[in-house]
């Protein structure tokens, strides 16, 4: 069996019961209803989840992501997260040594990966975003998109574990359901994709007890942040980073933009550059150890990342450009080109499928997908496309579709 580094995992075990012994009445898991977890009741039941295998598979709702990750932690065996409506990627290598949490996500490569990280690694993320966004002091973290997605996951349920900051679960990311998770807290810190806050902003959300807002996943638009502004005085504060290398940059400031490409300035800790081509190239702990496959010409691992954004860089502000990658960023969630092909080629029986992205008409949605078929445009019909779709999900169907005979 693969297990954490010793000196990780004692790392995190002193932390974990410092948090414990301090905090073990108070709430470490709110439900939607009001009802709440105690620390020393999620310490308890992730003690008795005994990891059966090399590795912890992490899947589900907020509740039980909160107890598999802690029973993996504490049990020094890596844990695989997983969002709960995809299978499992088994890592096309064996788990590095000191390994503590395995990611699996496309990226703005368009390929889908695993990534390896260790103790050490998740607590820089962890503890930069903690210090630079004060959040201790800012109530629950209310846990409304995936706590699978990076930004779920580090501003919410590793918060809990690393730092003791409580976690507000909401079932679904709609307004009511939003509304009712947050009602029962005088102090609650929000953390969304561009489309989510455009759904919340005109859904009726009351907002009134929110003490920090964060947007990431997608370029945040200024007419968005405007809103916000004007019509319920909330800041949205913008905030960039990558699954590979945890947060970068985020806008602290109280006042709207004058950019949208704006990304704020670099995170404490963390350093950057562009490369010859004008990606953005990062340099911090909280870089993973690295893919499971790696293409050719890329750069991750031993403290550096280079990602697939064109980024300019005016000393510590950086400016969004493009990305240049081939993952499509459809509403915060980047998708694979190659699974979606593969998807419609076997539903359709077709030979050959191309998909790319395309700027969409809605900002806060990015991208639309587009795919090319080797079919006279006249024959691409209501049915072929029912049939082509069958297997997708919902945010991987096409918007556009263009015939190429």
């Amino acid at each position: 069996m693969v297990y954490a580094s010793p000196q990780g995992l004692q790392m995190f075990g002193e932390r974990w019961d410092r948090i414990v012994a301090e905090r073990g009445a108070q709430a470490a898991l709110y439900l939607a209803d009001g009802r709440a977890t105690t620390f020393r009741q999620l310490d308890a039941e992730a003690r008795a989840l005994k990891p059966a295998g090399e590795q912890v598979l992490v899947q589900g709702d907020v509740p039980q992501i909160l107890r598999q990750l802690l029973a993996g932690f504490l049990h020094g065996v890596p844990v695989q997260l997983v969002e709960k409506d995809r299978d499992r990627r088994i890592p096309a290598c064996p788990t590095p040594a000191g390994a503590a949490l395995i990611k699996q996500a496309v990226g703005g490569s368009g390929v889908r990966r695993c990534q390896f990280f260790t103790f050490n690694q998740i607590a820089a993320d962890v503890d930069r975003l903690h210090a630079a966004l004060d959040l201790g002091s800012r109530g629950a973290g209310v846990a409304a998109i995936s706590c699978a997605h990076s930004l779920g996951l580090t501003m919410t349920v590793l918060q809990t574990l690393f730092n003791g900051v409580p976690t507000c679960h909401a079932p679904q990311p709609f307004a009511q359901p939003l509304m009712d998770a947050m009602k029962h807290h005088p102090r609650v810190f929000l953390p969304g994709v561009p489309a989510l806050w455009k759904a919340w902003l005109k859904g009726g959300v009351n907002f009134d007890n929110i003490s920090l807002a964060v947007s990431a996943g997608a370029p945040l638009t200024l007419e968005l942040e405007r809103l916000a502004l004007e019509q319920h005085g909330l800041k949205i504060h913008n905030l960039y980073g990558a699954s590979e290398c945890g947060a970068v940059s985020w806008d602290e400031t109280p006042d709207l933009r004058e950019d949208g490409r704006d990304l704020g300035t670099l995170l404490p800790g963390v350093q950057a550059e562009t490369d010859a081509e004008g990606r953005l190239t990062v340099t911090s702990s909280s870089v993973g150890l690295g893919y499971d496959e790696l293409l050719q010409q890329e750069h991750y691992g031993a403290g550096v990342f280079t990602t697939s954004d064109l980024i300019e860089l005016r000393g510590n502000r950086l400016l969004f450009q493009q990305c240049v990658g081939a993952g499509i960023n459809v509403a915060g969630r980047k998708l694979s080109p190659a699974e979606i092909a593969e998807k419609i080629m076997r539903a359709a029986q077709l030979d050959r499928v191309e998909i790319h992205g395309a700027p969409s008409r809605d900002p806060e949605r990015c991208q639309d997908i587009v795919v090319e078929l080797d079919l006279p445009q006249a024959e691409i019909n209501a049915a072929l496309k029912i049939t082509a779709c069958s297997l997708l999900a919902p945010w991987e169907v096409p918007r556009q579709w263009i015939g190429r005979s």
